[in-house]
């Protein structure tokens, strides 16, 4: 069984911080490939659709 010495703890969060760095690298990796997106022209877009679709008769 794995004990948690003052040893063992110190690896222990050593490989618990390695891991997170890890993922986040890859969190980071995935972002830079997505398409750069421009979220305020997007809402704009999307109230003006909403604003003339509600205008329009059934």
């Amino acid at each position: 069984m794995y004990s948690l010495q003052t040893g063992g703890l110190a690896i222990f969060e050593f490989i618990v911080i390695i891991l997170l760095l890890v993922i986040v690298g890859l969190l980071f990796h995935i972002n830079s490939k997505l398409p750069a997106r421009d979220r305020v022209k997007e809402a704009m877009e999307r109230d003006w659709n909403q604003k003339h679709n509600q205008d329009a008769p059934n």
